[in-house]
């Protein structure tokens, strides 16, 4: 399937995209308009939102602190007013790239030491955040009633990244196409565009020339992201499995549940 079917241009929702057409370990498939992922809601407008409104998405679950809501507050347009789930996942990714915005006219960009802050944060994430990404798959099994669920955090690449791994895994779907899917941020948020805009914003404000390729974390993802939280989770619980099953509730039954949602 060609990524570009996922991905959903809206112009006020970024990284929009459709989790369909995977294929599980059992020969079925991820339904398609039945799992969504994006960045954060708060600057649709009124065509973004006819265009959601046609999904029946009937769940939105977001990632998001209450800071980053009080900066971004969810505005639901007009006749779209879903169940919504707020399930705040902290990352220290994001106090570190605010001190960073806040420090640039005295220091170097830091171009390894950001990579590294991301790594540290997908690694952490999975471990520190086990209550609010059970209770993820715990709205996805027990609020859905046959439509079609959101989820986001604000760029929808990070919190969101992790949460619709660890999905895809537990409906069986391959660890290439988890990664797959996962990389797919860098096509809808057009990364090195992207990346160029906001490097050169950064060397104006740093008076300092910072490389488009420094500012990727920001923008982007990166196939060492993902596997540092594989990487946390097993030197934690031993495998995935064993996460999947002991810190999400995915008994056999919850995990059938699942499946029968969300695979066709």
């Amino acid at each position: 399937m060609e990524p570009a079917t996922r991905i959903i241009p809206l112009s006020g929702v970024k990284n929009f995209r459709d989790m369909g057409g995977y294929q599980s370990d059992d020969g079925r498939r991820i339904r398609w308009r039945q799992i969504y992922r994006s960045g954060h809601l708060s600057e649709m407008n009124g065509a973004d939102a006819r265009d959601v409104k046609t999904r029946n998405i009937e769940t939105v679950i977001d990632f998001r602190s209450d800071p980053e809501k009080i900066r971004h507050p969810v505005h639901w347009q007009e006749g779209w007013r879903p169940g919504y789930h707020s399930l705040p996942i902290g990352g220290n990714a994001a106090a570190w790239v605010k001190e960073l915005y806040e420090t640039l006219a005295i220091t170097d960009f830091p171009a390894h030491a950001l990579k590294e802050q991301f790594i540290l944060a997908f690694e952490t994430i999975p471990i520190a955040n086990q209550d609010g990404l059970k209770r993820f798959f715990d709205a996805l099994i027990d609020s859905q009633k046959g439509k079609a669920v959101l989820f986001h955090c604000t760029a929808g690449k990070d919190r969101t990244g992790i949460a619709g791994a660890l999905l895809m895994r537990a409906l069986d779907i391959s660890e290439d196409q988890t990664m797959e899917d996962f990389l797919l941020t860098n096509r809808a948020v057009e990364l090195e565009a992207s990346s160029a805009k906001i490097a050169e914003w950064l060397s104006n404000k740093a008076t300092q020339t910072i490389a488009p390729s420094d500012v990727f974390p920001l923008v982007g993802v990166e196939e060492d992201f993902l596997t540092a939280s594989y990487r946390a989770i097993d030197d934690k619980f031993g495998s995935l499995k064993h996460y999947l099953e002991a810190a999400m509730g995915l008994d056999p039954q919850r995990k059938l549940k699942l499946k029968e949602i969300f695979l066709e």
